[in-house]
């Protein structure tokens, strides 16, 4: 090719038809009916340079990930907890579930192994609330679950028991079946931290 037709190549090649109006205001009309041809032969090769780029080297899905190498958690280990939710004895069942994330970082060899933020599962083993004066409600959970960098863990932990405030005997010249407080339940509000002995090792990869 020329040099001033690789110019014009190169101009095509940007412009797209745009080239193709260039190309034939400077050849000679007798010859539009061959530019035309060339033009599709130089439309097609600015078409197929990128795909050829784009195959060039390994695709996205062929790298590998780093591996992440598994660590243990020993037993014992505190897993401290923000709620995600109000946890109230008087409006909570055994098996009830409650959520929340890992308040602080799990440290392994002073390497976070659990994350900050992390997401866990629990679910309520007793509740109850204060039936008679210098009784007190209670409320026990437990962690069933951890998510680790998208892998979900099967925890088991200690139970955290939360007992509420006791119900007063009646003060002087008060009824008899009068009491002091209203409060009957044990009661976490939203974002309370708690926490979570493990009871068993748990491995992770991190």
């Amino acid at each position: 090719m020329t040099g001033a037709g690789a110019v014009f190549f190169s101009q095509f090649c940007r412009n797209g038809r745009e080239g193709l109006g260039v190309l034939q205001a400077v050849i000679p009309k007798k010859q539009h009916g061959h530019i035309i041809i060339l033009a599709a032969v130089f439309l097609l090769s600015c078409q197929k340079a990128p795909d050829a780029a784009q195959g060039s080297g390994p695709r996205a899905s062929e790298t590998q990930a780093p591996q992440r190498s598994e660590a243990e958690v020993t037993v014992d280990t505190v897993l401290w907890v923000q709620l995600q939710k109000d946890l109230d004895s008087s409006k909570l069942k055994d098996g009830d579930r409650f959520s929340g994330e890992i308040a602080e970082d799990v440290l392994v060899g002073g390497k976070p192994d659990i994350p900050k933020g992390s997401k866990v599962k629990g679910r309520v083993t007793n509740s109850s609330v204060a039936q008679a004066q210098g009784s007190a409600g209670l409320l026990s959970v437990v962690l069933d679950s951890v998510d680790v960098l998208g892998a979900s863990y099967t925890v088991t932990t200690k139970a955290v028991t939360l007992e509420g405030v006791p119900l007063q005997h009646t003060m002087p010249n008060e009824p008899a079946n009068k009491v002091t407080t209203d409060v009957k339940s044990a009661y976490v509000p939203k974002n309370g931290i708690l926490p979570f002995f493990l009871s068993s090792p748990l491995r992770v990869r991190a």
